[in-house]
Parts: C-alpha cells; sequence; structure tokens
C-alpha cells in the first residue's frame, strides 16, 4: 500500500510543476505573439499594400505600408513609458493582460480593416492606429514579461526558466513564416488579394485570446508581494517611480547598449536572406529555407546557453557573443560575395544564429538583476526602448544605406563599433550579477 504522506507529496510536487509551466508559459506567449503579429505584417504587407494605400505603383504602396510597420517602432517608447511604471506600480501580472489584449487588439484591426476603395483615408488611417496600438503593446510586453519570468525563478536556474521568452522570438518567426505560405499557398492571387491575407491576422487575434485566457488567473511574482507588504506600491506616483532611475544611471546606461546589439540580431536573424540575394544572387526561396533552420537552431541554443550562464555567470557570455561577432562578422558575411550556395549560407547563418543566442539568451535575466523591485519594470522598459527604436527601427534602412555606399566592409565595420562599446561597457560598468536575489 502506497504512503499517504509520500503520495501528498508526488501531488504537491506535481502541482509546482504544473504552476510553474505555466508561468513560463504565461511570461513566454506574449512575446511569440508580438513577433507573430509584427512578422505577420512584413511578410503580407506586398499582398494588401495596393488595397489600404492605393498608388501608381507597387512600390510607393510598399514604401506607404512599410511606413506604418515603422510606426509601430515609435509606439514602443510611448508604451515603455506609460506601461512600465503601471507595472511598478500596480503589479506585473495586471499588465501582462493588458499587453496582450493590445496587441490582440491591433491584429484584429488590421484584419478587419477596410480597403482605401471602401471608406477612403480612413483605412490607412485605422492601420497607422493598429500598429500604434501593437507597438505601444509590445513597449510594455517585453520588460513586464522579463521581470515577471525572472521574478519567479529560482536564483540557481533564473537564467534558463527565464530562456523561453527569448526562444519565444524564433517561434514566433517560424509561426509567423509558415502561416503566411500555407495561405499563399492555399488561395488563387485574386482571393488572396481580396480576403485571404487577413487570415492570418485573424489567426493572431485568436492567439491573443489564447494568451489572455493562459495569462487570466496566474499569481503575482514573490518579489512584487514582498514589496506591497513593506510599502503601499499603489500610492507611489508614476512621474515619482520614473525619478528613481536618476539613482541609476549605470544601470540604465549598461540596458541601454546592450539592446543596440539588436542590430546583430537583425542582421542574422532577419536580413541575411536579403543580403545573400544582393551580393550573392541567392536564391531567396533557399534562403528563408536556411533562415528557418537556423531559427530553429536559435530557439534551442537559448535555453542551452542560458542554463551555462547559471553556472559561470553573465558576463562571460556577453562579453564572447561581442568578441565573436567582433572578429567574425566581416568573414562570415564575406562567405556570401560573388555566388552563395545554399551550404555556404546555411553555415554563416546558423554560426551567426549561435551568436546571437549566445547574446539574448541572458540578456532579459541580466536586465532584471540590475535593479531593485519597486522600479524593476521601469528600469528596463525605458532605456531598452529608446535603444531599440535608435538602433532596431534603422536598422533596415541603416543595413541597406551601408551596404549600398561601402559593401560588406561598412556593414561590418558598423556591427564592429557596437561591439566595441559593448566589450567596454561589459568590462568597466557591468557588474557580475547571477548570483543577486530580486526579492
Amino acid at each position: 500500500m502506497k504512503n499517504p504522506s509520500a503520495h501528498g507529496l508526488e501531488i504537491a510536487s506535481e502541482q509546482r510543476k504544473g504552476n510553474r509551466f505555466k508561468t513560463l508559459l504565461a511570461g513566454s506567449v506574449g512575446h511569440l505573439i508580438e513577433w507573430y503579429d509584427w512578422s505577420i505584417y512584413g511578410l503580407m504587407t506586398a499582398i494588401f499594400a495596393q488595397q489600404i494605400f492605393p498608388a501608381s505603383s507597387l512600390a510607393a504602396s510598399l514604401i506607404a505600408s512599410y511606413s506604418v510597420f515603422a510606426i509601430g517602432y515609435v509606439g514602443r517608447p510611448l508604451g515603455a513609458f506609460l506601461l512600465s511604471p503601471l507595472a511598478d506600480k500596480l503589479g506585473r501580472r495586471k499588465l501582462l493582460s493588458a499587453t496582450i489584449l493590445m496587441s490582440g487588439g491591433g491584429c484584429l484591426i488590421v484584419a478587419l480593416c477596410p480597403t482605401y476603395a471602401q471608406v477612403g483615408l480612413v483605412a490607412p488611417l485605422l492601420l497607422v492606429f493598429a500598429r500604434l496600438l501593437q507597438g505601444i503593446a509590445a513597449g510594455g510586453e517585453f520588460q513586464i514579461a522579463v521581470t515577471f519570468l525572472n521574478e519567479h525563478a529560482s536564483n540557481r536556474h533564473r537564467a534558463v526558466n527565464a530562456s523561453p521568452q527569448m526562444a519565444a522570438i524564433g517561434l514566433g518567426i517560424l509561426m509567423a513564416t509558415g502561416v503566411s505560405g500555407l495561405v499563399s499557398a492555399s488561395f488563387a492571387p485574386a482571393t488572396l488579394t481580396s480576403w485571404g491575407w487577413r487570415l492570418p491576422f485573424v489567426l493572431g487575434a485568436i492567439l491573443s485570446l489564447f494568451g489572455l485566457y493562459i495569462r487570466r488567473d496566474i499569481g503575482e511574482t514573490p518579489a512584487f508581494e514582498r514589496l506591497t507588504k513593506a510599502v503601499d506600491q499603489q500610492r507611489v506616483g508614476i512621474v515619482s517611480i520614473l525619478s528613481s532611475l536618476r539613482a541609476y544611471p549605470k544601470e540604465v546606461f549598461t540596458v541601454f547598449v546592450i539592446q543596440m546589439n539588436t542590430v546583430q540580431y537583425f542582421m542574422w536573424m532577419i536580413f541575411l536572406p536579403t543580403y545573400a540575394h544582393l551580393v550573392g544572387q541567392m536564391n531567396l526561396a533557399q534562403a528563408f529555407t536556411g533562415s528557418v533552420i537556423a531559427n530553429v537552431v536559435f530557439c534551442v541554443a537559448v535555453p542551452i546557453l542560458a542554463a551555462v550562464s547559471d553556472r559561470i555567470g553573465r558576463k562571460p557570455m556577453l562579453i564572447s557573443a561581442a568578441f565573436l561577432f567582433l572578429f567574425f562578422t566581416y568573414p562570415l558575411l564575406s562567405m556570401l560575395v560573388g555566388v552563395a550556395t545554399f551550404r555556404t549560407y546555411l553555415l554563416v547563418a546558423v554560426v551567426g544564429s549561435l551568436f546571437v543566442a549566445m547574446n539574448n539568451s541572458v540578456i532579459g535575466t541580466v536586465f532584471a538583476e540590475l535593479f531593485p523591485t519597486h522600479i524593476r519594470t521601469s528600469g528596463i522598459g525605458v532605456p531598452y526602448a529608446i535603444s531599440a527604436l535608435i538602433f532596431g527601427g534603422t536598422a533596415p534602412l541603416v543595413a541597406t544605406w551601408l551596404q549600398g555606399k561601402g559593401g560588406t566592409l561598412y556593414l561590418a565595420a558598423y556591427i564592429g563599433v557596437i561591439c566595441i562599446v559593448s566589450i567596454f561597457t561589459y568590462l568597466i560598468v557591468l557588474p557580475e550579477t547571477y548570483k543577486r536575489s530580486l526579492v
């Protein structure tokens, strides 16, 4: 006969595992949906652009549509300044539900947006509003989810417990690529242009409802609960929370510098197919296939490298990634110049994705470990969003311009400057944080 007390311990252990899985899913699902939404817009733009932005040419319609895409980046700092202090004031859980609802609402507006022929200027204005709403949501989602996951994690396994959020980036892009490919293959061109392009956005809205369901009854983090027992955090003003960041200039600067490395993510995970097509006459279909494989490698590598950082620290991972990009960006990109083969492209894409994974596996946890509980979300969100706007929002334009002006050397030099600034910051300013308690 089974020992009742032992049976009770088994049940408690299973409940803890279930709660841990639900916490990881709740903290990561928003990032997956966010990157699905952002990617699906970019992938489907060529199909719906002329319906919303009629112009004399497809190129003009695309420019207008991609300009609206950029508006999402403008919304990010706004979301950071509005939502981050609210998460420090009201709690992480409530704001996580708000961000996913906003993201899903933006997707639904795009899905139901009437055409220019039906409502005139109202159509592009609705699209602008939808992208701005999604940008505001994205401006809050990252740091709130980072804080939520890291505050729920144990000290010994913090990075690996928070890593699903970063892996969710790759999964969101993979899902968007798969859905757009399936929809494009399933409909005739006329049907796809008429209404078929709306289906991926409907799916995005449905995914947001699923995320909202997952997040509906998750618990608040232990660190925030302990804070509210000591201080009536709801009585603290939002301006006061933001003003408190002045006491942490080094930490704010460090977050800004780390986020500059979003350029490397953009280069390898998004721009690389276009780059290989421009400089190596690479077939785009083959390039996208290689990038899908590299994305899978990224998703698998992130939790493994996060687990390594829980043992050896965060600084070795960040410094190693910066040095690898500094010394190998030019040789790797040069391999694609001339006539690039699929095998060469796959090698470059996978190696680069591993470098990116080394950096991204720890950045969220480093951010959380830099700040105390009462301003943690704001401390991450404000410099993160500003840096993302400056370096992430301009990455497509800068990469294309540098490639046109000076080729691979100029592009590698730009990334090299970012790496050098990062290395000095990691060595001089950034403390080792992996043994810090977040409570």
